[in-house]
């Protein structure tokens, strides 16, 4: 527990192991490996989120277990005062807001289930011509971060429906409800710390109906409370 005290209230921790450390691109074990670097890299921890640190090492950033660090009890070679933030409350949920070309509207949040990252997303159509929505629920992935943006990508599965005429899932425009595949990628830059902006491509595709596969981009706005 000593080294977990210390680790949390460093600024640089040097570690000097013969394997090489594995820095992760979220917060748990299930996230993928980023980056391997040097066992003689120093780590300048830059925030917290409950027993792990986002940390520096030289060129690259990433995620590191204060676990790992406890099972190296001469990982800590020198000690320099940084401060940073505990961000626990990364694992409060996330919500978003994005304006489609489609001239549609989408409210999602997104959070933290099982240990897994998870979203739900509402779209409907604000054109009176095309009457249509889609309600669906889904994994996200992270695939990339560093301080000042992140790339992750989105399945999901849910039903869409449309009405009033709209040809969307039924090309003779009658009422219908179909069951959808959903996938989208987002690039999103971050303006401050609970709040980003980015671009989305997304595609949704109909599994009955006219199986029409409807793709869109899509500017998005998220905040975490």
């Amino acid at each position: 527990m000593l080294t977990k005290a210390l680790a949390l209230s460093v600024g640089l921790v040097s570690v000097a192991t013969a394997a090489p450390i594995q820095l992760r691109m979220g917060p748990a074990d299930t996230y993928p490996v980023s980056t391997d670097i040097p066992s003689d890299t120093a780590l300048i921890p830059l925030k917290r989120q409950l027993d792990w640190l986002y940390v520096q090492a030289g060129e690259y950033q990433g995620w590191i277990s204060i676990d790992s660090l406890e099972a190296l009890p001469e990982s800590i070679k020198r000690l320099e005062p940084l401060q940073f933030r505990d961000n626990s409350d990364e694992n409060n949920p996330q919500f978003e807001l994005a304006a489609t070309s489609e001239t549609a509207l989408t409210l999602g949040a997104n959070f933290i289930l099982f240990d897994q990252a998870a979203a739900v997303r509402i779209t409907r159509s604000t054109d009176t011509n095309d009457d249509w929505y889609s309600l669906e629920a889904g994994k996200r992935f992270p695939f990339a971060e560093n301080g000042r943006w992140s790339w992750d990508g989105y399945l999901g599965v849910g039903v869409g429906k449309s009405s009033g005429g709209s040809t969307r899932w039924d090309d003779e425009g009658d009422d219908t409800t179909v069951p959808l595949l959903s996938a989208t990628t987002d690039i999103n830059w971050n303006i401050a710390y609970n709040v980003s902006i980015g671009g989305r491509v997304q595609v949704q595709q109909a599994l009955s109906g006219n199986s029409a596969n409807h793709g869109a981009l899509a500017l998005v706005w998220k905040i975490r409370f």
